[in-house]
């Protein structure tokens, strides 16, 4: 892969890096309670679904944040765009669709 193509990449990873940091912070934000729970045991169940919700997407965004992490590593250590599990090359379709992926789509299919 060309160095122009690794730097568009890189930048759009760091963009997509910024993007998650800035939401995971509006989601640690949410989960802070600043009023007890409501009287109601029907308020306090959908609460606890709300929150139950909120966790699921701070895991979600924290594994997306290190998956970033991880292809720019690779981007450092001049391995992006090669799968790491059979070596080859990383299709630009795919990288373009999934710019952190570490495995090409025959690999990701098995």
């Amino acid at each position: 892969m060309e160095m122009a193509q690794i730097e568009i990449f890189k930048d759009l990873l760091i963009a997509k890096r910024s993007q998650l940091l800035e939401r995971l912070g509006k989601i640690e934000q949410s989960k802070v309670r600043k009023e007890p729970l409501d009287a109601d045991s029907s308020e306090q169940a959908q609460e606890l679904v709300n929150h139950e919700v909120v966790d699921a997407l701070d895991d979600m965004e924290g594994q997306e944040l290190d998956k970033i992490n991880q292809a720019l590593n690779r981007i450092e250590k001049g391995s992006f765009g090669v799968c790491v599990e059979c070596g080859e090359d990383i299709s630009d379709s795919r990288l373009k669709a999934v710019p952190f992926s570490s495995v090409c789509i025959q690999c990701a299919d098995s």
